[in-house]
């Protein structure tokens, strides 16, 4: 039997037994939505490792090294190494209150709308996370059913669908099943990312040589296309330019603080304090994770000078499996690939159910709470997994996505939305429901606009363009309208919380 399929079946047992250890915790709804707010740090270290590597990491920064040169580093790297350092100061305060929320728009809900049962704003935040996360989910069973196709020669339908059976196991359990299958997904990344640089290393004699061919190079991305400039892929801004490399550096860093999945994994560590270094943590240990990506795209360059005709830069590092490593380290570089899909996709996928679920139909419905409802919830929570597993694999057999781009876009949306309404909800009190409205409202539509339409703005990167038309709408409504009522913000600002408060927040997340 091919060594790739072995590993591959090994990994698929891994990922089932740990799901089944996850889900066997799972009492509550609150098990399901946030780990019932009680994770330690090892399991929150790892589960947000393994969110922040994704395929557009794993495969799409070595290939946007190779085809643009170190600009990815800068736009890519760099931002998510800044957002990651700024996050345990968003970390902490999420999760300060005694009582803490389950998801981002009931976060939204608590801080803007506390005496609203059925809260419009939140909707309208958690349609937003499911229309985002969806996308999210889908580029990961992509990224996974090519890969998977390549090494293996199956059918590329098929392993779409196998994903969606791993997908669907790791994400029944909610998010304590979800935080294991991430841990162990993470320790598997950065095995296989170490293995692919190892070789790289080896074949081209050091990276002394694959910096001087780095930055002479002209060879062309694809076989037969236009030369490249020579230094060009050494330029800190490379063949994207200085606006657009910007705009991914403040997407990918700004945007992603407040990016709805981290606020949510800020929720399940057991205190502040745990929340604040898990972040701490996480900075620390994609460092050797991310070396290999670098060395791996500019390595790649002096390996295969161009890439064949029809095959984009985001399989470079696929190709670099197939054709240099031996199947053992192959399939460790390949399981890292596949780890980083799987780790992402079960967790936009629990994000999507959720906000439909949890967000939406609960919040509509308004039912009074009670072991039998809460119950019901869990079990409808679990069937939209499945349907939304099925609705992914869907999406990427029709292959409607593209990679790292498509992160970025996702992210840079996000943050020109939630930037304002979750920095300054968390960080001042005068913030309030108007505000955030018009904050999300103008971020969003000018985001939208301007990205569909290709617009430039006096070259000024494009989410210092949202995020400020943001910022003006927000302070107008902020001092236009009258200051929120203590029970909003008292819970993330206070250490001593008044009863009323914290009957608020009981009641929005319809504690018994």
């Amino acid at each position: 039997m091919n060594i790739y399929l072995i590993v591959f079946i090994i990994y698929f047992a891994i990922m089932i037994i740990s799901s089944i250890a996850g889900a066997k915790k799972v009492e509550t709804m609150g098990d399901f939505t946030s780990g019932g707010g009680n994770m330690g740090l090892i399991l929150g270290i790892g589960t947000s490792v393994a969110t922040w590597l994704s395929v557009a990491s794993v495969m799409g920064v070595p290939g946007n090294i190779y085809s643009r040169g170190v600009a990815a580093v800068f736009g890519w790297i760099a931002g998510w190494f800044l957002g990651t350092a700024i996050m345990p100061l968003i970390a902490h305060r999420v999760r300060r209150p005694a009582v803490p929320t389950r998801t981002f728009p009931e976060f939204i809900h608590v801080r803007y709308d506390p005496f609203e049962r059925k809260s419009k704003i939140q909707i309208f935040v958690a349609v937003i996370e499911l229309v985002g996360y969806f996308v999210f989910s889908f580029i990961q069973v992509q990224g996974f059913g090519i890969v998977l196709s390549t090494i293996s020669g199956l059918n590329y339908n098929l392993c779409c669908v196998l994903f969606l059976v791993v997908l669907v196991f790791t994400s029944f359990g909610g998010f304590q099943s979800v935080a294991r299958t991430d841990t162990v997904n993470a320790i598997l990344i950065l095995i296989g990312v170490i293995a692919g640089m190892v070789t790289v290393l080896h074949l081209t004699g050091g990276f002394s040589a694959i910096v001087d061919n780095f930055m002479t190079t002209t060879a062309p991305v694809v076989e037969g296309g236009e030369p490249l400039v020579a230094g060009v892929l050494g330029s800190p801004w490379g063949t994207f330019g200085f606006s657009a490399i910007m705009s991914t550096f403040l997407a990918n860093s700004i945007g992603a603080t407040v990016a709805p999945h981290w606020i949510a994994r800020f929720m399940a560590p057991k205190n502040a304090k745990t929340a604040a270094l898990q972040m701490f943590w996480v900075l620390i240990v994609l460092i050797p994770v991310f070396v290999p990506l670098v060395v791996i795209g500019m390595g790649g360059k002096m390996l295969m000078p161009s890439l064949p005709v029809g095959v984009t830069s985001d399989y470079m590092f696929p190709q670099l499996i197939v054709r240099f490593l031996n199947p053992v380290l192959g399939a460790l570089a390949l399981t890292a690939i596949c780890a980083a899909a799987v780790s992402t996709a079960n967790s936009m996928l629990l994000h999507c159910s959720t906000s439909l679920i949890y967000d939406i139909k609960r919040v509509i419905q308004d039912k009074v709470p009670s072991a039998e409802e809460d119950a019901k919830t869990t079990k409808q929570l679990r069937y939209c997994v499945l349907i939304l597993g099925v609705l992914a694999v869907l999406g990427a057999i029709a292959k409607l996505s593209l990679l790292a781009a498509g992160f970025t876009y996702i992210y840079g949306a996000f943050g020109s939305t939630f930037f304002w309404v979750t920095w300054l909800g968390l960080f001042t009190k005068r913030m309030n429901k108007p505000a955030a409205w018009a904050a999300m409202i103008s971020g969003l539509v000018s985001y939208l606009i301007i990205t569909a339409g290709k617009i430039s703005v006096f070259g000024i990167p494009t989410f210092f363009v949202t995020a400020g038309i943001s910022l003006i709408f927000c302070l107008i409504f902020m001092f236009a309208t009258k200051k929120p009522p203590v029970e909003a913000y008292e819970s993330f600002t206070s250490d001593k919380v008044s009863e009323s408060t914290l009957a608020v927040v009981r009641a929005i997340r319809k504690d018994a």
